[in-house]
């Protein structure tokens, strides 16, 4: 009815429009992550890895695993394999955030979990809005699939991402 309606005139114009809540504003502050749904814990990982780009090193290394696989513009076609590929970037730009910090949404958000609970498979369109290097904001779009397994023992288990696909749009 109306509702819809509004919902199709904003997605025309432009606008996001996301069906859900979106996880990816999670904060993983002092709350234990097993009081959290699985899908909870996956977009919450999801958020940490990639509030960490590309500043914080130690934190990316511990939401992806070490032979992580990609499929990404940076790789020009190639499947990179491993943290060295991506170590690069951060260490390009010495570890510092950009003076304006990017904010990025994720819309359309769906999280299957696999495996008995074991591993998770999420997809999202990723907004991006930052700064250019003439301080225009613009907005990069692109859509992303990430496979997590969930790594460790215990109370230290964590979702950790195994391979994704970013196609920019």
């Amino acid at each position: 009815g109306k509702m819809l309606r509004s919902r199709v005139a904003a997605m025309a114009a432009g606008a996001v429009v996301r069906s859900r809540p979106l996880a990816g504003r999670m904060q993983l502050g002092s709350r234990s992550i097993s009081t959290k749904s699985k899908e909870e814990e996956v977009q919450a990982a999801t958020h940490a890895l990639l509030k960490s780009v590309p500043g914080d090193w130690m934190t990316y290394t511990k939401y992806c695993d070490e032979n992580i696989t990609c499929f990404e513009p940076e790789a020009v076609g190639y499947i990179a394999k491993g943290l060295p590929f991506h170590k690069f970037y951060f260490d390009l730009f010495g570890g510092k955030p950009p003076a304006v910090s990017p904010n990025t949404s994720l819309c359309d958000v769906d999280v299957r979990i696999l495996a008995g609970g074991k591993s998770a498979v999420m997809v999202y369109t990723r907004l991006v809005q930052k700064v250019d290097a003439d301080g225009n904001p613009v907005t990069v779009k692109s859509n992303e699939t990430r496979v997590f397994e969930l790594q460790g023992e215990n109370e230290a288990k964590t979702w950790v991402c195994v391979h994704f696909h970013r196609t920019p749009l």
